[in-house]
């Protein structure tokens, strides 16, 4: 099984893809997903548009329903049943829409490999790591 790597703004690097691939395949690997390779797959960046003031009109579970169509056009649903990797883009409000989506379209929450971090106040990209959601979500 080809394992799909989905990014919004930026795809991983050949050193990140490196990392995560030794983190998700492999029978080394951290988390076992018995996959074979990973694929990057862009996911169309076609966002909602916030009002005048700047603030989204609905909630988002509902951007989210917004935005599955752009997961569907990467192809995420030939991966219903399985876990996906989730390039976290900067915008953390848009990687959580996201998440929640590609959740919604597979149902389970994805490999996030993570590269933005909160260093005092400030969004600073830093080395990436492998965050295993649906472990998060089961409370394991």
């Amino acid at each position: 099984m080809i394992l799909p790597c989905l990014y919004l703004d930026e795809p991983l690097t050949e050193s990140e893809l490196q990392f995560v691939t030794n983190t998700l395949v492999g029978p080394w690997a951290k988390f076992r997903t018995q996959a074979t390779s990973i694929e990057q797959r862009r996911v169309p960046a076609v966002l909602p548009v916030p009002d005048l003031d700047g603030m989204f009109a609905t909630g988002r579970a509902q951007r989210a329903e917004g935005v599955r169509a752009n997961l569907r056009h990467a192809g995420i649903r030939a991966f219903n049943g399985h876990q996906v990797v989730w390039v976290m883009p900067r915008d953390t409000d848009w990687d959580a829409v996201f998440q929640y989506a590609i959740r919604e379209e597979t149902g389970f929450g994805p490999f996030v490999a993570q590269r933005w971090f909160v260093d005092n106040g400030m969004q600073v990209r830093g080395s990436v790591r492998v965050v295993n959601t649906e472990m998060l979500l089961r409370g394991l």
